[in-house]
């Protein structure tokens, strides 16, 4: 359901989504070679671990398109994979203190309330963005539930800060699950993003980075072939600081809302490399994309990759 509201600066036309939660569905699935793929798992998606949520609907406020600085006020597909897997496995955030990286609308924030957290933080670079969170957050009876920070990733706050004015953003820290959602699409990001997880990861109470993320397909002028970008990086990012990613079976996690999920979407799980594990890829195939062909160079447009709901 959508309504085109003015926005308070009349040049902008707010949005308003509201997306059905519902009971849970394996879909068929493309596989690299656009076959689909049918699931064949035995296992009934668990309907009755969030059967109170199950008809609910959340009121999202955003933007149909933007340009790049503007892309969290825009709904991706990648926060809809990631709210799927946090309602397949609710006992990854319930009862615990869950922080969103680059949260963008802040559905998963939402989903991680909902869920049982006992603390969300919501956090940006934006504070266009996080303004937009936080009305979100009341429109979904997560005001207290969910807190809001603005934290750049190149510069997160220090672990101990003792005025009260920063003691919100320190709370990262205390954080003990992470959850990104297309949070990377380019070096810089990627590398930012992989840093801020070591730092958290091995200095924090974190112990897993829970990301939703699309491996976006660009022509290269230097090696005139198409190539994925930033997953690259943030992989060989994520093993220069000891961490492990491992991907998880988007076939067997089962669909909750109305979209199309790409065959591109990945999901993986990042933690500190142990000592069975060789920091990196620890269950990653290669992502070279090649043959296919996929735009997303700016991100301004959402396209195929921006949710249809």
């Amino acid at each position: 359901e959508r309504s085109l509201v003015a926005a308070d600066s009349g040049q902008t036309n707010w949005q308003l989504c509201s997306l059905l939660l519902q009971a849970p569905r394996l879909v068929a699935t493309e596989d690299c070679d656009g076959d689909l793929e049918v699931p064949r798992s035995r296992v009934q998606p668990p309907a009755h671990l969030i059967s109170n949520l199950v008809g609910s609907r959340i009121q999202l406020r955003c933007l149909r398109r933007t340009n790049l600085p503007r892309v969290g006020l825009q709904l991706w597909a990648g926060a809809l994979v990631l709210s799927d897997w946090l309602l397949t496995r609710p006992e990854l955030v319930r009862g615990k203190r869950v922080c969103e990286l680059g949260a963008g609308l802040g559905l998963c924030s939402v989903i991680a309330s909902w869920l049982g957290a006992v603390d969300v933080l919501c956090t940006d670079g934006s504070q266009e963005v996080l303004e937009n969170c936080r009305e979100v957050m009341q429109r979904n009876g997560c005001s207290t539930g969910v807190r809001t920070a603005c934290i750049e990733w190149e510069s997160p706050p220090p672990v101990a800060e003792s005025t009260s004015a920063k003691a919100i953003t320190c709370e990262i820290w205390n954080a003990e699950v992470l959850l990104a959602a297309d949070a990377i699409y380019d070096a810089a990001a990627s590398e930012a993003l992989a840093a801020l997880a070591a730092k958290l990861l091995h200095r924090g109470r974190a112990q897993a980075l829970h990301l939703a993320l699309e491996q976006r397909i660009c022509f290269s002028a230097a090696t005139l072939r198409p190539e994925v970008v930033a997953y690259p990086q943030f992989l060989e990012a994520c093993a220069q600081h000891s961490l492990c990613v491992s991907r998880e079976d988007l076939t067997s996690v089962p669909v909750h809302f109305s979209y199309n999920r790409s065959r591109f979407y990945e999901l993986v799980v990042v933690s500190k490399a142990s000592s069975l594990h060789t920091a990196g890829s620890c269950e990653i195939a290669n992502v070279s994309g090649i043959g296919c062909s996929r735009s997303g160079g700016d991100g301004s447009d959402g396209g195929s990759t921006n949710a249809s709901i």
